[in-house]
């Protein structure tokens, strides 16, 4: 054993630096070679071999030329020595195909933990599959000698190419280094630390194919020993591996940029004659300019080197990808795609243009997006009913309203719930338009009298509890609480509806007083005199003594009957309600049965089968061959759940107790499913779109990364606002023309009414919506076509 003069630790005689703290164990400068093996001694015959003399030369290795192995692997010749072993190129037989074949040291190949270290290799090795990164077939054993099979490269090592020309003509140093770039990021995808990246690990063949050798040294991220930091080459290990300190992704990095500094000049970026002078050359900064050696060089191949020299692993490039990328005429993605593979997303984002729009195309698409919204505000002026209809009571006024009427009604009870809303009545616009052909037949919303748009009001003696529902609307929860009110009025405050809750229990008083009616119909804008006394039709849920009803017509629209139905409990009235020619029985209406109804219900039914079964399958599918966005995935649908949980607690009813503490785990669980079904789509269809469409996603992709200040995401954003306004536009003037005939007057959003936190609601709604509306398309589009 040879001990360390600096640390005291002992080391295998063989070794040349201390595994421990790096310090030189004898008088040589920093050598090229792994410092992790013995040099490899000669191997007595073995008894599965043919060999063709009695001795080998020490040129020839341990196995002769022609020596078979195994009855399968024929040895050509002895490719060369390291400190990992031998290697040899031979023929399979079996599979008629030259493989090269490595051996350990002889003096190490019974040593468990280099045994191990072979097994790590071929383990490690087999997860990295890609055109530029040398294949390993399989691990045999020849008398208690390991070896492992691997594809055969016929060609030369790099290190032997620069000893031979130099440097190598900078558009095939270009070359040679995307297709680097290209293997190493495959390894980093698979989370392989390679840590040994030199000249002499790059192979090329004769073919101009450049293929990444030598997984001996290599391990997953993240499960690196201590002791192990500093195994590796040391004239092509990053600053914080020869402090002994970390081994990450960047430090291949700074080993990459070593690798291209000498492709591009035929020099060492850091010549050093001990350990210690190479720590101090390394971290004092930037290595010799590579203009000062090279006349001709392009400034972009200097500055991406010079950033993967970076001291500090923070500034250096985020990976391999980054670097091709930024190479001149750098495509990985095209490369990618060009050898069947899938982009990675960070191939993807590193991809495409670096610069937004030219300053005269912005602030043109800027002028337009401006004028668009102004035109958008006019036009739907024009088409939405809420300009047609008066507002100038507001929502506050009308609850007051509300609450004094049902005093004066005798619902004096103090209210702990209180809920209100406005709502529109679809089936008024539609009976419009069906019995009334002339076009001004949306005359009367002026007036409000129909209400096409009405305010409704609820309180109740204890706090409403929604559950799932979060929000407390017309009809739900149910009303069931004793003294429960009820009141719909128009946008003017007049009477609509009301209706409420009698005691569960009361004594007996005698004969039911007579109710006052006036009070109603007073509230309802109506004139009693001019209503004729009719048999009641419609029955209330609540329990009443006494019923009305009068039939008469609406003041505002005199061609339109009306109906007054009421009902009351011994003289206070528990319900109240116009009833018009397109009021619905809706307790009445029989739910649709017939083939048309059975067949629409299984189709929605086979969808979502689909959808989450197929998702699901894909998903799985796309993860376990590594394809997935996982990042992305988790990124998209931890702000989908926060947008929407922060959608319901905008929107939800809030409770002053421990119901508030429920609603809002109902409004987290809902979130959280509605997040988990993009995340299973985003998994199942973004690798299928980023292998075939990738440059389609590229500011998509950027976004995920966070990269949201980037020039590209900006330009696509403004397009994409640009454009979407366009069809607004023209969906805007479609209503107008629409409108001109007599069409429907659009509703618009009656929650943006309630204030501005209803607003903000429907505005994150709508996005989150649109999410997962596009994946749900998308996933369907691209289920058809498979």
């Amino acid at each position: 054993m040879a001990r360390c003069p600096s640390c005291a630790t002992d080391n295998p005689d063989s070794s040349r630096f201390c595994g421990n703290c790096a310090a030189p164990l004898d008088s040589g400068g920093v050598s090229a070679d792994t410092m992790t093996m013995a040099r490899p001694a000669s191997a007595p015959p073995s008894r599965h071999s043919k060999p063709s003399s009695t001795t080998s030369s020490a040129d020839e290795g341990r196995f002769m030329p022609g020596t078979l192995l195994l009855d399968r692997y024929r040895i050509v010749a002895l490719l060369g020595r390291g400190g990992m072993g031998e290697v040899y190129r031979a023929t399979d037989l079996t599979l008629n195909q030259p493989v090269a074949l490595k051996f350990l040291p002889e003096d190490v190949g019974r040593d468990d933990r280099a045994l191990q270290r072979l097994l790590d290799e071929v383990r490690i090795a087999r997860q990295v599959s890609h055109p530029n990164v040398c294949r390993v077939y399989d691990i045999g054993e020849i008398d208690g000698h390991r070896f492992l099979s691997m594809e055969y490269v016929d060609g030369e090592d790099l290190a032997s190419l620069l000893r031979r020309i130099g440097r190598v003509p900078a558009d095939k140093a270009l070359e040679i280094a995307r297709k680097v770039c290209a293997g190493l990021a495959a390894a980093h995808d698979k989370g392989v630390l390679h840590r040994d990246l030199k000249p002499a690990n790059v192979m090329l063949d004769g073919r101009g194919n450049v293929l990444i050798a030598d997984f001996g040294l290599a391990a997953v991220s993240g499960q690196i020993q201590a002791h192990e930091i500093r195994h590796g080459t040391p004239a092509y290990m990053a600053p914080e591996q020869l402090a002994g300190k970390e081994v990450t992704v960047r430090s291949d990095i700074y080993a990459l940029g070593l690798l291209l500094y000498e492709i591009f000049t035929g020099k060492r970026a850091f010549e050093a004659a001990s350990m210690a002078e190479l720590m101090k050359l390394e971290e004092s900064g930037a290595p010799l300019s590579l203009t000062t050696m090279v006349k001709d060089i392009d400034p972009a191949v200097e500055r991406v080197i010079l950033r993967c020299l970076a001291p500090d692993p923070r500034n250096r490039p985020v990976s391999a990808i980054s670097v091709a990328a930024a190479l001149p005429g750098g495509d990985p993605v095209a490369a990618a795609l060009a050898a069947g593979e899938t982009p990675s997303p960070d191939m993807v984002a590193a991809s495409g243009e670096t610069e937004g729009l030219r300053p005269r195309v912005a602030i043109a698409l800027l002028a337009g997006v401006a004028i668009g919204l102004l035109a958008v505000a006019w036009l739907t002026g024009k088409t939405t009913a809420l300009d047609k209809i008066p507002f100038d009571t507001p929502p506050d006024a009308l609850a007051v309203k509300a609450r004094d009427l049902a005093r004066r009604l005798g619902y004096t009870q103090p209210a702990q719930g209180v809920a209100s809303g406005y709502a529109t009545d679809g089936d008024y616009s539609d009976w419009l338009a069906k019995s009334d052909p002339a076009r001004t037949r949306w005359a009367n919303m002026g007036a409000g009298q129909p209400a096409f748009i009405y305010f409704w009001y609820r309180q109740s003696p204890r706090y409403f509890a929604p559950r799932r529902e979060l929000s407390v609307d017309e009809d739900l929860p149910v009303m069931d609480v004793s003294g429960e009110v009820e009141v719909s009025v128009d946008t003017a405050g007049r009477l609509i509806l009301f209706r409420s809750v009698p005691p569960q229990k009361e004594e007996a008083k005698g004969p039911p007083p007579p109710a006052d009616w006036n009070a109603l119909f007073a509230a309802a804008g109506l004139d009693p005199a001019k209503f004729q006394a009719a048999e009641p039709q419609w029955t209330p849920l609540a329990a009443f003594d006494t019923r009305a009803a009068w039939t008469g017509v609406y003041p505002a629209a005199p061609k339109i009957p009306l109906r007054v139905e009421a009902a009351s409990w011994r003289g206070q009235p528990v319900f109240f309600k116009l009833v018009s020619p397109w009021t619905r029985p809706g307790r009445m209406e029989k739910t649709a049965t017939g083939a048309a109804a059975r067949a629409r219900e299984l189709l929605e039914l086979v969808i979502i089968v689909i959808l989450f079964v197929g998702s699901g399958l894909m998903a799985r599918r796309n993860t376990n061959l590594r394809r997935a966005d996982v990042r992305g995935a988790a990124r998209l649908a931890g702000f989908l759940c926060a947008a929407n949980a922060f959608t319901a607690v905008l929107s939800m009813y809030h409770l002053p107790n421990d119901g508030e503490l429920t609603q809002i785990a109902y409004a987290l669980t809902e979130a959280l499913f509605q997040a988990a079904i993009v995340w299973l789509l985003y998994l199942a269809v973004e690798p299928f779109v980023r292998r075939r469409w990738p440059r389609t996603i590229v500011s998509w992709t950027r976004i995920l990364s966070g990269k949201l200040r980037d020039p590209l995401v900006g330009a696509d954003i403004l397009i994409g606002v640009a454009f979407g306004l366009f069809w607004i536009v023209i969906l805007e003037l479609a209503f107008v023309h629409d409108q001109a005939r007599g069409g429907v007057p659009n509703p618009g959003g009656v929650d943006q009414l309630m204030g501005v936190r209803f607003m903000a609601s429907g505005l994150i709604g709508q996005l989150t919506s649109a999410i997962g509306f596009a994946f749900g398309t998308f996933f369907l589009f691209f289920l058809l076509r498979m």
